[in-house]
C-alpha cells in the first residue's frame, strides 16, 4: 500500500473528506501554503494513522493547514510539525524534501518505527529534530552533514544501529546532540571535538567503544558530557579538564584506565562527576573539597584511593 501512495494520493486529496469532519476538506481549495506541502501533510497523516492520533484537531477539516494541531505556518510556508507525544505510529516515508522551509521537527515519544526519513538531510533551514522516544532502526544517514543549520538532534530511545557518521563535523551550529539508549557501534569520530558550538553531548548506553578523542578543549562551550554505559577504553583524556563551562560529566561503567586527571579541580562550574565501575587507578585528585559547586562525585568500583 505505501508504494501506491504517491499514484493515489492526488486521488485523494481532490476528493471532500466527510465523516466526522465539521467541514469538507477539499485539497483545490487550499491556497494558505503551497499544494505540494500539502500534499507531505496528508501524506504523514494517512502513514502514522492519523485518525487514531490522541489529537488531530482540525486535519484534513479546515482549508487552513496553519489551524492542524501541532502545524506552524510562516508567510505561506509550513516552518513547524510537532507532533510529539501524540501516538503517531507506522514507517514513515514522505517527500519532506517538499517542506523547504520547515525549522522544526518534532515527532517524539510516539511508536514510529522503519529507518529515519533521509530526504529530512535536504531541508536547508532545519534546526531542530527530535524523534526520540520510538522505534526507530537503520542507521544515522551520512547525509546528515548536509544540514549545515541544525542546532539540535534528538534521537534517542530508540534501535539505532551502525557508527555515528563523521559527516557530523559539517553541523557547525549543532548546540546539543542525544544519541543515548541505542545501539551504535565504533569509535567516537575525532571531529566531534571541533563541534564548537557543542553544549550538551550524551551517548550513554551504547556500544561505542574505543579510546576517546584527545582534543576536547576544542568543544569550549560544552556543559554536559555523558557517555556512561559503553565500552570506552584508555586513559580519560587531560583536554576534558578545559571545558570550563562543564557542569556534568558521566563517563561510568566504561573501562577506563589511568588515573582520574589531576587538573579537573579547575573546572569551577562542575556539579557531578560519575566515574563508578571502570578500571581506574591511583590517588584521587587533591583539593576536590575546594570545589564549591561540586554536588556529587561517584567513584566505586575503581582501585582509587584518597591521599593520606
Amino acid at each position: 500500500m505505501k508504494n501506491l501512495l504517491p499514484i493515489l494520493l492526488p486521488i485523494f486529496l481532490m476528493i471532500s473528506f466527510n465523516g466526522n469532519c465539521s467541514q469538507s476538506f477539499s485539497f483545490r481549495n487550499v491556497s494558505e501554503i503551497p499544494l505540494s506541502e500539502v500534499e507531505v501533510l496528508v501524506e504523514l497523516y494517512y502513514q502514522t494513522n492519523g485518525s487514531d492520533w490522541l489529537q488531530n484537531r482540525n486535519w484534513l477539516e479546515t482549508n487552513t493547514p496553519s489551524s492542524w494541531y501541532g502545524i506552524t505556518v510562516i508567510n505561506g510556508h509550513v516552518q513547524s510539525i510537532n507532533l510529539g507525544s501524540n501516538k503517531l505510529s507506522g514507517e514513515i516515508d514522505v517527500n519532506f524534501s517538499a517542506l523547504p522551509y520547515l525549522e522544526e521537527l518534532f515527532l517524539y515519544n510516539n511508536k514510529i518505527t522503519g529507518s529515519i526519513p533521509e530526504n529530512i538531510c535536504n531541508l536547508p533551514e532545519l534546526k531542530l529534530i527530535n524523534f526520540g522516544y520510538n522505534q526507530l532502526t537503520g542507521t544515522i544517514p551520512q547525509e546528515i552533514g548536509r544540514l549545515s543549520t541544525l542546532e539540535e538532534l534528538i534521537l534517542c530511545y530508540n534501535n539505532i544501529e551502525g557508527e555515528i557518521p563523521n559527516s557530523i563535523i559539517k553541523l557547525h551550529s549543532l548546540k546539543g546532540i542525544s544519541l543515548s539508549y541505542n545501539r551504535l557501534t565504533g569509535l567516537l569520530p575525532d571531529s566531534v571535538c571541533q563541534m564548537k558550538q557543542m553544549v550538551l553531548f550524551t551517548v550513554s548506553n551504547n556500544y561505542l567503544g574505543g579510546n576517546l578523542p584527545c582534543a576536547f578543549q576544542e568543544m569550549e562551550n560544552l556543559q554536559w558530557l555523558n557517555l556512561s554505559n559503553n565500552n570506552f577504553s584508555g586513559e580519560i583524556p587531560a583536554s576534558i579538564c578545559y571545558l570550563k563551562d562543564l557542569t556534568r560529566i558521566d563517563l561510568s561503567n566504561n573501562q577506563f584506565t589511568g588515573n582520574i586527571p589531576s587538573e579537573i579541580v579547575f573546572l569551577e562550574n562542575l556539579r557531578f562527576i560519575d566515574v563508578t565501575n571502570n578500571s581506574l587507578t591511583g590517588i584521587l585528585p587533591d583539593n576536590l573539597h575546594e570545589m564549591k559547586n561540586l554536588k556529587g562525585f561517584l567513584y566505586s568500583n575503581n582501585q582509587l584511593a584518597i591521599r593520606n
